[in-house]
């Protein structure tokens, strides 16, 4: 099986690497930060692949995440269920309205959680967002609307749609560094997530 896992920085990209299976031939991108980067890298890796007689069979979308508080803890392995693009659709001023309402498309691609079986961890929606969520107002707006979201993060529904677009199963895998809201980087812990990432790739 050839797996291709998209991250978004080079840190993300060494825990995945520390966390390598022998058993699968694994390659490691390094995208950029934000949807629209992570879904140009990840297409352009599928075709050049695919050109060269090499095809990827599964896509997956692994890094550090903030988690809505109450939902994950600081540490916790994050498994989505469904990569959720929390911003495309009409801002109004009552509500927020997925483009799905409009008839414009989708804002929500479901995960194969056939290939995150092994891992353990907290299952549920991930978002993704082009800008960080920076108040703990913001945060309660994003949690009441998605009540089953559990954490969100800037590139999974970019990578779920370059994997879709080209047929290929998507997963998202995401470890908990901060809580949504809390700009507050001293209480953030990229070590505990970065050590919980490697664990979960080798469970996968």
């Amino acid at each position: 099986m050839r797996i291709l896992v998209v991250c978004a920085v080079a840190e993300e990209a060494q825990a995945v690497e520390a966390g390598r299976a022998v058993r699968h031939e694994l390659d490691v991108l390094v995208c950029g930060v934000g949807p629209a980067a992570a879904a140009a890298a990840t297409a352009r890796a599928i075709a050049d692949n695919s050109g060269m007689g090499r095809a990827y069979d599964v896509v997956v979308n692994a890094g550090i995440c903030g988690a809505f508080e109450g939902r994950a803890a600081i540490g916790d392995v994050l498994i989505a269920t469904d990569s959720v693009h929390a911003e495309l659709g009409v801002a109004l001023p009552w509500r927020f309205q997925p483009i799905d309402e409009i008839g414009f498309g989708t804002n929500r691609i479901g995960c194969n959680t056939v290939l995150t079986v092994a891992v353990e961890g907290v299952r549920g929606e991930i978002l993704t967002l082009a800008s960080i969520t920076g108040s703990d107002g913001l945060a309660a707006q994003l949690a009441h609307r998605y009540p089953e979201a559990i954490g969100e993060a800037m590139e999974g529904f970019g990578v779920a749609t370059a994997a879709q677009q080209a047929g290929l199963p998507f997963a998202e895998i995401r470890t908990v560094s901060n809580f949504i809201g809390d700009r507050e980087v001293g209480n953030w812990d990229w070590d505990a997530a970065l050590k919980s990432l490697t664990t979960a790739i080798r469970e996968l």
